[in-house]
């Protein structure tokens, strides 16, 4: 996947989760994110779930931290913090 093109899409996908109503947002957050599982698979035929996961949570802690440096320093929480969650629970 192209690497600004996945950086939108991450971004993309940010302001999804933080604009999703808990019951009319769910589903539509599953929704496109198996639709970009899929496109994902036409570019990576013999990828599985766990690379497109690896892959995913790679570019949104990159976007994430894009995004996090653009807020007043006094919101933004320490860089290391969100890297090794993001690490922690997908284990890549």
């Amino acid at each position: 996947m192209n690497k600004a093109i996945a950086k939108v899409k991450a971004k993309a996908r940010l302001r999804r989760l933080i604009a999703a109503a808990p019951f009319a947002g769910m589903p539509s957050l599953a929704y496109f994110e198996e639709h970009e599982h899929q496109e994902w698979l036409v570019e990576n035929p013999t990828g599985t779930r766990a690379d497109y996961a690896c892959e995913v949570a790679t570019v949104t802690s990159e976007a994430t931290d894009e995004f996090l440096r653009e807020l007043p320093e006094n919101l933004q929480p320490e860089p290391h913090m969100l890297n090794q969650l993001v690490e922690t629970q997908t284990g890549c």
